[in-house]
């Protein structure tokens, strides 16, 4: 494995750790940007050990973390989307699950050179399973590699969604798009993690993913396990997808055009 692949591995693996040995002692429930927001201790520590596992092998690196607090309690440098390589971090992808138990929550790491994801690893810490990816070397999860499915329509299609922080319009836009598609697909999934949405995709678990207001670090490592899986990740808009997307289309070749036309004809 690639040394940086392999570092960005450890570190999912390392703050996945976390929390798993954190499940039933995670500290006060803080609230962000929202009532339905939240953050916990276990999300700063995961994030302090994913970028002590990176700072360790990389004397310099720099990282763009979800949680703010992690930066100096690790004490590491900032980086940013577009200025050199930059590793995006979610400690942990799906808070709410994690607090309230449901089974499905991750730690994300990725390094972005330039716009673009270079490698990733997202590691489903509620299933332990690691799934791994770099540009032009495939996707894998636990050494087994990955590939989208081949469904072709919507009508034979297994989705997964999630819903945006701000109960305002973009709350009112993604209930248009869920609305349109939920009426023709098998079904549409909702786990609360865009990172392990992306790989279920990837590993033909389901056919396609879309979600709105989205982070860099939600997708950068999940959108680089689609690609090298052989999906076709978009916007939401439809233009390609770069690290500083905030929203995601993504299917297997022969399903993406289908997915992405419901949601622009929703969103109009």
């Amino acid at each position: 494995m690639d040394d940086l692949l392999e570092t960005a591995a450890a570190a999912a693996r390392a703050g996945g750790a976390i929390l798993r040995s954190m499940r039933d002692r995670f500290g006060p429930v803080r609230t962000k940007s929202s009532s339905a927001d939240l953050v916990t201790d276990a999300d700063v520590a995961a994030g302090v050990a994913a970028c002590t596992a990176i700072a360790e092998r990389f004397e310099g690196a720099r990282f763009l973390v979800e949680e703010p607090e992690v930066y100096e309690r690790a004490g590491v440098a900032t980086g940013a989307i577009g200025f050199g390589d930059v590793w995006v971090i979610d400690p942990l992808d799906g808070t709410t699950s994690f607090v309230h138990g449901y089974p499905c929550y991750s730690t994300s790491v990725a390094l972005v050179r330039g716009d673009q994801p270079v490698c990733g690893a997202v590691y489903n810490a509620a299933a332990d399973e690691l799934f791994t990816a770099q540009a032009g070397h495939g996707a894998w999860l636990d050494g087994s590699r990955l590939a989208v499915s081949v469904v072709e329509r919507l009508e034979e299609s297994l989705l997964i969604t999630g819903f945006p922080y701000d109960r305002g319009r973009p709350f009112d836009v993604q209930m248009r798009v869920f609305g349109r598609i939920a009426r023709v697909a098998h079904g549409i999934r909702r786990d609360g993690s865009a990172a392990v949405d992306c790989c279920h995709v990837a590993a033909g678990r389901a056919d396609g993913f879309w979600e709105f207001e989205l982070k860099p670090w939600d997708l950068a490592a999940g959108a680089l396990v689609l690609r090298e899986a052989g999906a076709v990740v978009t916007g939401t808009d439809g233009s390609p997808w770069t690290a500083s997307t905030p929203g995601i289309v993504a299917a297997g070749p022969h399903l993406h055009l289908a997915l992405l036309e419901a949601v622009l004809e929703a969103q109009r």
